[in-house]
Formats: C-alpha cells, sequence, structure tokens
C-alpha cells in the first residue's frame, strides 16, 4: 500500500444499521432460569456414562481381585456365662474391695478376657510360641542361625524368666473378639485362624483360662484377707478394751449414772436418763401443768374482779347455790298465788315472805363463800407455778453442767462401740474366710463349646461384591457429578442461550466416524443427504431468516481460539446459501492460516492480500469461480507481515461494498478473535459476526471474552453455531436419529411417486 492509501481516514459505519436488521438485538435479554429437573441429573449421568462404568468396573475389579487373593481366615465361637458376683471376702467396702456398679464389673470382666496374662496362660498351655502361624517356629529358626550357642541358651532363659515374647501375644490379641450380647449375661469368645481346628482349640482353651483364672483369684483373695483379718482382729481386740475402760473411767469422775437397768458401757446404756435429765423432765412436766391451772383459775378470777359474780360458771355449777334458788323460785311462785287471795299482811303471806327473804340471804352467803375460795385458788396457783419455775431453773443449770460432761462422755462412748462393732464383724467374717477358702465354685461357665468352622469367616465374597457394586456405582455416581462440575466448557445450546445469553444458530453434530475427512470441510456439496448437510442447512436457512426486513448480506465467521471449526462452518454454511438463496462469495480473511484455497482447490496467488497491498485490482483475477455452483472466492493470497493493518484500510471497506452489488451474500472467513486483532476490525464492517463453538472443548469463559469483545467495538453478533456436539449432549434425542427418520420417509415417498408413474405410463 502506498502512503496515501494508509493515511485515508476509514469509515467503518458503511451501511447503516437499520437497513440490515437482525434478529437479535445488542443486549440479548436473559432468560429466567428454569428450574432443575429430574431429567437434567439423567442427561448428565448419560453423558457421563462411561466415567461412571469405568469407576465401576475398577472398583468391583480391585475388590474381587483381593477378595479371592486372601487366605481364608476361620472363625470360632464359644459363649460364656457371666453371673454378676457380689464380694463375699469381706463386707467394709472401705477396708478391702469397693462395691462396683454392675456395668464396671463386667468391663472389668471383657478386659480381663482381653488381657495379656491370660493370653500368655492360653499361649503356654497350647504353645503357640512355636506355631508357625504366631512367628513362632520362624523367629525360633532366625535366632537359631543368626546367634551362637551361647547366646541361644541366654535367649531360651531370659524368655523363660520374663514370658512370652510381646509380639506373639499381640498377634495373638488380635485375633481374639471378645463380643458382649446386648441385655444378657453371656459373652461370645471369638478367635480367627488359618485353621479351622486351630481356630475352635483356642476359643476354647481360652474359656477355661478365664475360669481357672477366675478361681484362683478367689482363692488368692481368700487367703489374704484371712491373714489381714488375724492380724487385724488383734489390734481391734486392743481398741477396745481401752475404749471402754476409759468411757468407764470417766463416767465415774463425773458422776454420770443412768436410771435405766443397762449401763453406761453396755449397749443399752444409750437410750437410758441421768438422774438430773428424768427430774427436770418431771419438773417441766408439772410446770406446764400448773401453768395451765393457774391460767383457767385467773380467768375466774378476773370475772369476779369485774363484780359479776353470779354469772361465774364455778358460782352457777354450785350445787347448794342451784338448790337454794330452785326453792326460792318455788317460794317466789306460791307467793305470786296466794297473793291473788290473801292480802300481804295475813300470817301465811307473811311466813312465806319471810322464807323468801332467808333463802336470797343464803344464796348471797355461798356465793360470797365460793368467790372468796376462787380467790384463794388462784393465789395458790401462782405460788405453785413460781415454786415449780425456781426449782426448774435449778435443775436446768444442773442440766447444762452436765450436757458438757456429756459431750465428752458421748465421744467416748461412740469410739468404744465402734470398736466393739468392728471386732465383731471382724471376728465373723474370720470364721466365714475358713468355710470361704474351701469353695472352688465360679459364677461363671461355658454355656456353648467352640466347634470346628465348616466354612471360612474371612473373605465374605458374596457381601464384598455387594458392597464393591454399592460403592462403585455410588461412587461412579459421583465421580461423574464431580467431573461435570469441574468441566467449564459449553456443550449444548442452552449454556449459549441461558448461561452467556447469545442466541444459538444451530448445532453441528459430531459424526466424524461416519464421515470422510476429506469430503468433511464440503460436506454439504459432496453429500448433500448427510446429517452434517442438514445441520448446515438449518443453520443457513435460520440466517436468511433472522430479519424480518431483511437478510444480512455479509457476515463474518469467527471463533474464540482455533480448532474450534470455524472454517469448515464457513465453507459449508456459504455452500448452504449459495444453493438455496441466490449467488455468493466467501473471503478468505484468515492471511496467517490461510486454508480456502486448499479446500476450494483454486490458485492462491491474486489474492485478498494482493488487493489491499494495491499489487492487483479489484478486475485483475481477484475473485475465482469454485466447483460449487453459485461459489466465488476470494483467497487470503500470499502470507503478509501486518494482516492487521490490511484489513483496517480503506481498500477492505472498499472491497466489501463493491460486493454487494454482485452478489447476494458475502461470507468472510477470520482468524481467532482472542489474541489477534483482525476478527475484531472486520466485525465492524460486516453485518453480524457468527461466533463457532465447540461442543465439549471450548470453556465458557472463552465464548463470554469473545462476547465482550465484540460488543466492545459495537459488532452485531447474529449467534453461535455449536459445532461437533456429541448425541449424549442433546437432551431432546439423536439428531441424526431424526434426520435420517426424514429422509427415509423422503425417499418412500419418492419411491411411490415412481412406482404410480410407471404404473401410469403401463396404462
Amino acid at each position: 500500500m502506498n502512503g496515501t492509501d494508509e493515511n485515508r481516514p476509514v469509515n467503518t459505519n458503511i451501511q447503516k444499521t437499520e437497513e440490515y436488521p437482525v434478529a437479535f438485538p445488542l443486549n440479548y435479554p436473559q432468560q429466567q432460569e428454569e428450574e432443575v429437573h429430574l431429567r437434567d441429573y439423567l442427561h448428565v449421568l448419560m453423558r457421563r456414562k462411561w466415567t461412571a462404568i469405568t469407576f465401576l468396573i475398577i472398583t468391583v475389579t480391585t475388590v474381587l481381585i483381593g477378595t479371592f487373593l486372601m487366605t481364608p481366615v476361620y472363625r470360632s465361637t464359644a459363649t460364656i456365662k457371666i453371673d454378676k458376683e457380689n464380694p463375699n471376702v469381706l463386707q467394709f467396702k472401705d477396708v478391702i474391695e469397693v462395691e462396683r456398679a454392675a456395668d464396671d464389673y463386667y468391663q472389668t470382666q471383657y478386659k480381663i478376657l482381653k488381657s495379656r496374662n491370660l493370653a500368655k496362660r492360653v499361649i503356654r498351655q497350647l504353645k503357640l510360641d512355636q506355631n508357625p502361624e504366631f512367628g513362632g517356629a520362624a523367629a525360633g529358626a532366625q535366632k537359631a542361625s543368626a546367634a551362637a550357642p551361647v547366646a541361644a541358651e541366654n535367649t531360651d532363659r531370659r524368655n523363660a524368666e520374663e514370658g512370652i515374647d510381646p509380639g506373639i501375644v499381640n498377634r495373638f490379641l488380635s485375633r481374639l473378639n471378645v463380643e458382649p450380647q446386648q441385655k444378657s449375661m453371656l459373652v461370645k469368645v471369638s478367635f480367627d485362624s488359618y485353621s479351622p481346628v486351630m481356630s475352635a482349640n483356642i476359643a476354647n482353651a481360652v474359656a477355661k483360662s478365664y475360669i481357672d483364672f477366675n478361681i484362683e483369684s478367689k482363692f488368692d483373695a481368700t487367703q489374704q484377707a484371712r491373714e489381714w483379718l488375724e492380724k487385724q482382729l488383734e489390734e481391734m481386740k486392743a481398741r477396745v478394751e481401752r475404749a471402754e475402760e476409759a468411757l468407764n473411767k470417766y463416767a465415774a469422775q463425773n458422776g454420770i449414772i443412768f436410771l435405766t437397768e443397762g449401763t453406761h458401757g453396755s449397749k443399752d446404756s444409750s437410750d437410758g436418763k441421768s438422774m438430773i435429765t428424768q427430774k427436770l423432765s418431771e419438773l417441766s412436766t408439772q410446770l406446764v401443768q400448773a401453768t395451765s391451772d393457774r391460767i383457767s383459775k385467773e380467768a375466774m378470777y378476773r370475772e369476779v374482779e369485774k363484780g359479776d359474780a353470779e354469772s361465774i360458771s364455778t358460782v352457777l355449777n354450785n350445787p347448794l347455790i342451784q338448790a337454794m334458788k330452785k326453792d326460792y323460785a318455788t317460794a317466789e311462785a306460791e307467793y305470786s298465788q296466794l297473793s291473788r287471795v290473801y292480802k300481804p299482811d295475813y300470817p301465811r303471806m307473811v311466813r312465806l315472805r319471810e322464807q323468801i327473804n332467808q333463802i336470797k340471804t343464803r344464796i348471797s352467803a355461798e356465793t360470797a363463800k365460793t368467790v372468796s375460795g376462787i380467790k384463794r385458788d388462784y393465789e395458790a396457783a401462782v405460788k405453785r407455778e413460781n415454786y415449780l419455775k425456781s426449782t426448774l431453773d435449778k435443775y436446768k443449770t444442773e442440766a447444762l453442767t452436765l450436757n458438757e460432761k456429756m459431750v465428752q462422755y458421748q465421744i467416748l462412748k461412740r469410739e468404744a462401740e465402734t470398736n466393739r462393732e468392728l471386732y465383731n464383724g471382724l471376728l465373723q467374717r474370720l470364721k466365714e474366710t475358713g468355710i470361704s477358702a474351701s469353695l472352688t465354685s465360679s459364677n461363671i461357665q461355658v454355656l456353648d463349646r467352640a466347634e470346628t468352622p465348616q466354612s471360612p469367616h474371612k473373605p465374605k465374597k458374596t457381601l464384598n461384591l455387594l458392597i464393591a457394586l454399592i460403592t462403585g456405582l455410588f461412587g461412579g455416581v459421583g465421580l461423574a457429578f464431580f467431573v461435570e462440575y469441574l468441566d467449564n466448557t459449553v456443550k449444548h445450546p442452552d449454556d449459549v442461550e441461558k448461561g452467556m445469553a447469545l442466541p444459538s444458530l444451530g448445532i453441528v453434530p459430531n459424526v466424524t466416524e461416519n464421515v470422510d475427512s476429506s469430503t468433511r470441510p464440503m460436506i454439504t456439496h459432496e453429500d448433500g443427504k448427510s446429517t452434517l448437510s442438514e445441520a448446515y442447512r438449518a443453520i443457513g436457512t435460520y440466517i436468511q431468516f433472522s430479519s424480518a426486513v431483511k437478510p444480512p448480506k455479509s457476515m463474518l465467521i469467527t471463533s474464540a481460539r482455533k480448532g474450534e471449526g470455524k472454517t469448515t462452518t464457513a465453507v459449508n454454511t456459504a455452500i448452504t446459501m449459495a444453493h438455496s438463496y441466490g449467488k455468493g462469495l466467501i473471503i478468505d480473511a484468515d492471511m496467517r492460516n490461510p486454508q480456502l484455497h486448499k479446500i476450494f482447490d483454486v490458485d492462491p496467488l491474486n489474492g485478498l492480500s494482493s488487493f489491499l497491498t494495491g499489487n492487483i485490482e479489484f478486475g485483475d483475477g481477484l475473485i475465482k469461480r469454485t466447483k460449487v455452483e453459485n461459489l466465488d472466492i476470494i483467497p487470503a493470497g500470499i502470507i503478509p507481515p501486518n494482516p492487521s493493518e490490511l484489513l483496517s484500510s480503506y481498500r477492505m471497506r472498499d472491497l466489501i461494498n463493491g460486493l454487494f452489488t454482485l452478489y447476494s451474500f458475502v461470507v468472510i472467513d477470520s482468524p481467532p478473535l482472542l489474541g489477534l486483532s483482525d476478527s475484531i476490525i472486520l466485525s465492524t464492517l460486516t453485518d453480524g459476526v457468527i461466533v463457532v463453538v465447540r461442543s465439549g472443548s471450548t470453556p465458557r469463559d472463552l465464548v463470554t471474552q469473545t462476547k465482550k469483545l465484540l460488543y466492545g467495538v459495537n459488532a452485531k453478533i447474529l449467534g453461535v453455531v455449536l459445532n461437533g456436539i456429541k448425541e449424549s449432549d442433546l437432551r431432546y434425542g439423536s439428531y441424526s436419529y431424526y434426520s435420517s427418520y426424514y429422509y427415509d420417509e423422503e425417499a418412500g415417498r419418492k419411491g411411490k411417486r415412481k412406482k404410480k408413474r410407471r404404473h401410469g405410463d403401463n396404462a
């Protein structure tokens, strides 16, 4: 290019946007995310089925190989019944043995069954330290070959003194299983061995050794307790004598005397009372009675002082006064009756009146006498009460003094009683231990002896296979979903439309195995009825009907990176549109890695780079014909050192404007968009951009970045072509199935029409 051309301003707005409206605006509306259904999970499983199947096969195979290579292990079980045993040697919990809860007792027994002491007993009894299964014979052979005779003799003597090799004991305990049975006193003792006979023998030996150990423990405890009791009995006897002597001496010095039959040194003396205590109790009772008597007499005395003596209950209840009042009432009645007949001075009336007065005088005299008696009784009650109070205070003082002395007395008394009880208890238990020493009974018995097992305990082939199947199945499903979660590539049209808010122009299925690689770039020309041809035909149709006003005439086909299939898509889309919608042109604008001249088999010279540099003009063989009807091509030409500068020149814009008058559409194949500016420049010169994305290969981030770059220069994105989509990624069935079904049905209809025409000709 000359300098004038380079300095010429580039007008990127060659045609107005309104002239070529597209189906999708710049801001493609964000669709509302649909709810995830079960079919979506099934779709993921179908797409990742080989991942899950591979994991399942590996898991099952590994488990089966490990199971069949494992040496069979036999388990024999003996059932033991353990009755709870209360300690019967001594009944003093604080002296020898503490009474434990039932749970602690049984837990202790389980630990004894798994103890190293019991294991050594069984190993010595059955000579398991010489058995090759426990490493005894092999270890002995190695020592014999590696050490001198003197060293071997020292080793044998040390083993005899110290016991069994700890390694053998550890291996023995690792194979011994103690399993308590819930809500019962039964315990299952099992042993695992490579030999079924040895497994049964060792289980029975453990049970027998456990019973022997229990009996020996009882005998040893009884003997130790007897020796301890004899020693303690002598000491306790001396303590009892000293305590009783101190108690008697203290009582004599302080004059403590009890009135009950028991003495202060006897057991019954705790219920006795001293003389002062008894006298104090009697005086207290008498004082209560005297106070009560004084209160009642004081109440009558207070009534007398008020002057209403005749209403006092003592006066009213006096029999003599009651009799005189009765006589008085009779005389009054007779006088009242005679007064109706006689006059008051009548002798009989006079006698009656004198009799009435005498009775009244006698009543008054008797009442006064009663009142005087009440006063004397009240004064006597007050004196008695005061006397009792003074006497009680005297005895209280003596009782307090006695109580101070009784404190020390009670201390000495309790010490004497405690020592006496301990002495009696020790004497009783000493007699019992003499009987217990001769007893050999045990609270443990073997309920079921171990029998020789007929089948191995491990490995459980069926269970292992079932676990492997379950683990492999769920693990495979989980791995499939995990791989799906890590997969960030675009796989189906929903990822484009819903995930990135871009329109989907169509899908190109991955049918490489059914198509010759040499014919794939022009599959729509070589095989118009193939699945790929139908896919590209649908894309071309979608582009032509993308606008209700006028379809785009110039379109750029690009991708985010190389290897997405943009060149194949450009070629087949151009061929499809040339067959259906008129004459068209395809331009190879990928001047970094041109491919169209190879696909269409044309001369690469005098191409786009030659025109843009000014070496040739429009009519100097720039446009070349192809073997495809209605489709011409402009190859890339010689690869220039500055493709982006050439594409941004005014000659490129003028070239596209000039082609609009000659062709119905122009398809431009460009380099990948990311990392290069070629496609960004061309996107501003065309009516729309088609982005090719390879299913399962292109990450979503790259497509999003492509979208941002194109929107950044106000390019129009016609849509996305999803290339190489697998049948497993199609959520609504097989693309090839529908295509083959369609063409089979079409072929059938054509065959019927030919048959009808033949019948018509014959007629």
